[in-house]
């Protein structure tokens, strides 16, 4: 495939963002989505995003439909220093603590509120605090492949967010590898989870909606609050969930030819989980380190906590990590999409609603029920 066909494909126009994938997706499209994306995949792993994906200017959203705005924000001097159960994870994570402490992380920490035009007015969008008392919100944690996040195009999908779901979005824009390997992007959201908390949220009224790698750091960051005994959200919700990072699931070669995931295998240095984790310490095993619920949370709790929402489609490479999630977690919810890969499964309107209606439901319905 030639190099204008990938660049063409990665720079879509405006009136594809600002449809927010409400088009169906054709054939061909999405032949040519899976052909790129197992080219993507490798060079992306191998040389960074940023090599592969040239940057995107932030789009223009009208006022009509909403807003985003970008804020930086800081560990809470409250924060208390992790304390985990594995030496190797608790080094990077004393690590990762002391330097934001100290302030000599590289790169400061920045958050998007986006805000369709529905739910509240452009000065109330901009504010960060509790816009009235038990004010619900969504912190939504971005996919990626744990070498992007926050991409320019998924800003409209942020204010798509804010209208169907009906609350502010709060996205964190965590760093990634390989210039920020693990447990960076985990220490990032979890920080803006106790930053929002320290703004006046609750924690009850706190929604976390993870897609692809973003399911992966979400379900970490409530794993991680589990085990500092901080108070957890209310709900989860996941699309398209990479949850174990040992990519040991039948679906990574049983949909390959019908998914835009890439399959690289874990004893590769390039691979998408020896990208995130970075440099092995001497005597680690890198793959029994995997299966750690920090970078595997299929392999946390199978105890209860929050209610936990599953979307998947039935061609994702990560659909059997889905499935495997439902039946490991009681009582969470699995929602299948026959024919809907990684990417597809994001994208038609028919789709796209019938997603939002069963994650409102799901956010609407009192806890105790």
């Amino acid at each position: 495939m030639d190099i204008e066909t990938v660049n063409r494909f990665l720079n879509p126009d405006i009136s594809m963002m600002q449809g927010v994938g409400d088009m169906e997706v054709t054939e061909e499209e999405n032949t040519l989505a899976i052909q790129v994306g197992h080219i993507v995949t490798a060079k992306a792993l191998k040389s960074g995003v940023d090599a592969v994906m040239p940057a995107m200017p932030d789009p223009e959203i009208p006022a009509s439909v909403g807003q985003f705005h970008t804020f930086p924000y800081a560990m809470p001097a409250a924060q208390q220093p992790y304390v985990v159960d594995d030496p190797v994870i608790q080094a990077r994570l004393t690590r990762v603590y002391e330097q934001e402490q100290t302030g000599e992380l590289e790169e400061p920490n920045s958050m998007v509120v986006a805000c369709a035009s529905s739910v509240c007015t452009s000065e109330q969008a901009l504010d960060v605090k509790p816009q009235s008392s038990g004010e619900q919100i969504v912190l939504y944690v971005c996919g990626g492949g744990f070498v992007s996040s926050d991409t320019a195009l998924l800003k409209w999908h942020y204010v798509r967010v804010s209208q169907e779901l009906g609350q502010r979005v709060f996205v964190p824009r965590y760093h990634v590898a390989p210039a920020h390997v693990f447990p960076r992007a985990i220490h990032d959201v979890y920080t803006a989870f106790m930053y929002l908390v320290q703004q006046g949220f609750q924690a009850q009224d706190i929604t976390v909606l993870g897609i692809s790698a973003g399911a992966n750091i979400a379900l970490a960051v409530v794993e991680l609050l589990r085990i500092q005994k901080e108070p957890e959200p209310s709900r989860i919700v996941v699309v398209a969930p990479c949850v174990d990072l040992t990519l040991s699931m039948d679906s990574w070669t049983r949909n390959h030819d019908k998914c835009v995931l890439g399959y690289i295998p874990v004893d590769n240095p390039h691979s998408m989980p020896r990208v995130y984790y970075g440099d092995v310490e001497p005597g680690v095993d890198v793959f029994a380190m995997l299966r750690h619920p920090l970078l595997s949370p299929l392999f946390g709790r199978a105890h209860a906590g929050p209610p936990l929402q599953i979307h998947s489609g039935t061609c994702d490479a990560l659909a059997d990590d889905a499935v495997a999630l439902a039946q490991h977690v009681p009582h969470a919810e699995l929602i299948t999409y026959p024919g809907r890969n990684h990417y597809t499964i994001l994208r038609g309107k028919q789709q796209l609603d019938a997603m939002y209606a069963h994650m409102r439901r799901f956010i609407q319905t009192p806890c105790s029920e």
